[in-house]
């Protein structure tokens, strides 16, 4: 029998690296079955009602509790399975479309995740004076185009057009819709003045009816979304 999956699309960084910004997500409706430690979810927030993509760490009695896997902190909340739109069980980037594990398999993955942030955020602390100094002192800029070519590329979201600072393939950089400041990964900043890279253009009209669902995906993980279903076969997801 087809499972009915709602198509959205992931705008945040909270579960960066498995999630990251502008990609497709397929969403499968628990329908009675049981929510497990490990799976990542899209819920409504008790107080809110705008929707948000983290991971299960605890379900208890009194409640589930959820957590980003690149926050700190988990979230100060508790959830009720009617809060709980479904498990996300695929996500597209590109091309390239990925299962989302849950379970024994995802508190794994997150577990590793967690160990890679540690050592990661132990070294920048360490680096963190030198980095900033660089920042400022500007004496590298240039040079990440002087030897590999950069471009920037848009991308039309829902919210608005996204803008994404390219090493050939390699996103090193974003500007989300309606933001001011480019996100640029680490060190790459060092090589560029954030002043002469291009600003945000004015946000899109609101969006219409979407004919071709496996297209054009549409929503975010922490705010309002437009759903819609696609029926596909059990165990498969099409993709283009």
């Amino acid at each position: 029998m087809p499972i009915q999956f709602i198509l959205m699309s992931y705008n945040g960084t909270s579960m960066n690296p498995i999630l990251k910004a502008g990609d497709g997500i397929w969403v499968m409706p628990y329908d009675g079955k049981n929510i497990r430690r490990g799976d990542v979810i899209v819920f409504t927030p008790p107080e809110g009602d705008s929707k948000i993509i983290h991971r299960v760490v605890a379900c208890e009695k009194q409640g589930i509790k959820t957590k980003g896997d690149n926050n700190s902190d988990f979230d100060q909340f508790l959830l009720s399975p009617d809060k709980i739109l479904g498990q996300v069980v695929y996500a597209r980037r590109g091309r390239e479309l990925r299962k989302i594990y849950g379970g024994t398999t995802g508190r794994m993955i997150a577990g590793a995740i967690r160990i890679g942030q540690s050592i990661k955020e132990r070294l920048f602390f360490l680096l963190s004076p030198a980095y900033r100094w660089f920042i400022r002192s500007g004496v590298f800029r240039g040079w990440v185009s002087g030897w590999m070519k950069t471009r920037v590329v848009s991308f039309n979201r829902l919210e608005g057009t996204e803008l994404q600072l390219m090493i050939g393939r390699y996103v090193i950089g974003r500007l989300l819709p309606g933001r001011i400041r480019w996100n640029i990964r680490r060190p790459f900043r060092i090589f560029f003045d954030e002043a002469t890279l291009p600003k945000s253009p004015s946000p899109l009209p609101a969006a219409g009816d979407i004919e071709n669902p496996r297209r054009e995906l549409t929503g975010k993980s922490n705010s309002k979304v437009q759903e819609f279903y696609h029926s596909i076969s059990e165990g498969r997801a099409s993709h283009e």
